[in-house]
């Protein structure tokens, strides 16, 4: 099938992009790596009146890091920033990347591509939510800092306004370690979890999988590895209950608790638990 006819602007500025946006404001689709886009196109599932492909503007560009904060520009691809020395200081987030899709996908795909389209199973809106990221956002009428558990609004939703265009995204750096955890049920659906304690360290888990967003999970206790069944136990509540040909609610459920469970034992290890050695094991 081809896309439904529509017209193709590739502004060489941000104002001039945004100009664009607030000329036609829910009109427009913004293609950036194309990896979610150019599927829909096809399908006809969308039909723009205006498909604005942002690739060439420079303030979408560039891995930074300011501080203790990683920027990460709206157009740079994934696989630019999976190998970025500076990316490599959010080791969480090169574990992520790591899953998404294919390495193909990945050449192409942006990591604000990713963040926007609002996948419910995707990896990078849940390392964004499970970190305190920001999203940053301009239109022609300024600029707006959206925080991600304000961001992600229900299934391929987000808090975007039609005349916005998301630039850039923001990370803190971790003070300590975080760690990343993905199943699958079949090949075509996916559950993921990213523990890691905050900078007053306080235990966070976020998973994704489960319903219409990416979702912090309550960590009753002080988040010990004694409390890891009671936080996999919180989690699997979170699945809403809409089983799909992929899989029943329950199996979702397992898989939930399953991907929690080896996240809390990679960043709260059972100091009782004992590795045997290579000897012992023989």
């Amino acid at each position: 099938m081809r896309p439904a006819p529509f017209r193709y602007r590739e502004p060489r500025s941000l104002d001039e992009a945004c100009a664009v946006l607030a000329a036609e404001p829910g009109d427009v689709a913004v293609l950036a790596g194309g990896q979610s886009l150019v599927p829909q196109l096809n399908a006809r599932t969308r039909t723009p009146g205006l498909v604005l492909a942002i690739g060439r503007v420079p303030e979408l560009g560039g891995v930074t890091l300011d501080g203790d904060r990683l920027r990460i520009g709206a157009a740079v691809t994934q696989r630019t920033v999976q190998h970025d020395p500076l990316a490599a200081r959010v080791p969480v987030l090169v574990e992520a990347l790591g899953h998404v899709g294919h390495v193909p996908t990945r050449n192409r795909g942006t990591v604000g591509g990713s963040i926007a389209f609002a996948d419910p199973a995707a990896e990078l809106p849940l390392v964004l939510l499970a970190l305190g990221g920001v999203a940053v956002a301009h239109s022609a009428s300024g600029q707006r800092r959206i925080p991600a558990a304000e961001l992600f609004t229900g299934p391929f939703r987000t808090s975007l306004r039609p005349d916005e265009l998301l630039t850039a995204v923001e990370l803190p750096v971790p003070a300590h370690p975080w760690v990343f955890e993905q199943r699958h049920f079949r090949r075509h659906a996916k559950v993921s979890a990213v523990a890691g304690h905050g900078p007053d360290g306080a235990l966070t888990v976020a998973v994704t999988g489960v319903g219409g967003t990416p979702v912090v999970v309550p960590t009753p206790g002080a988040g010990g590895a004694g409390d890891a069944d009671a936080v996999a136990a919180a989690a699997t509540d979170l699945v809403l209950p809409n089983g799909d040909r992929y899989g029943s609610v329950a199996y979702r459920r397992r898989l939930v608790a399953v991907a929690v469970a080896a996240a809390l034992s990679r960043v709260t290890p059972d100091p009782t638990h004992h590795t045997p050695s290579r000897e012992e094991a023989a």
